[in-house]
């Protein structure tokens, strides 16, 4: 399953969660889970847009339930991002144009700057990230610490 965010429909300014569990950063919240706090579930994992331009992907995670894994991509080109079964994929575009698409499939979203380009499940899928020629993206991936896979809970 995926989700795409487009970057107007993203929150403004929040604070990070009364009691602390993301570090106390604030930002701009561009994914979580949970992605409000009257859902009731426990924080796991939160991935915010801080400071200003040219700004930053910030990501934090409960480490007792996920580990996050943050890499940046500048170099234009193809990148396969392969996606193992409970794990989540997110992607950020914060300069320029990239373009997400199944490797095998009919599937294709192109993301601006801001976008935010979320996939989960319990099946491994095998993506391509296209990015532009100066342009800039982050992927994280979040993998569980124990047998659950990770839910998206928007």
């Amino acid at each position: 399953m995926w989700l795409l965010v487009r970057e107007a429909a993203l929150n403004t300014e929040v604070a990070a969660p009364e009691s602390g569990e993301d570090g106390g950063r604030s930002g701009q919240v561009l994914a979580a889970c949970p992605d409000t706090e009257g859902r009731g579930d426990d924080w796991r994992w939160s991935i915010r847009r801080v400071g200003n331009e040219p700004w930053q992907v910030h990501v934090e995670a409960d480490p007792q339930h996920v580990v996050a894994d943050h890499s940046v991509v500048r170099e234009p080109g193809e990148r396969d991002l392969l996606r193992e079964p409970g794990e989540e994929l997110v992607v950020v575009a914060v300069k320029g144009q990239h373009l997400v698409q199944d490797a095998s499939g009919p599937w294709h979203r192109w993301l601006e700057p801001g976008d935010v380009f979320v996939v989960e499940g319990e099946e491994s899928e095998h993506l391509v990230l296209t990015a532009s020629g100066s342009g800039e993206a982050s992927v994280i991936r979040l993998r569980p610490t124990g047998r659950d896979p990770l839910r998206w809970v928007p």
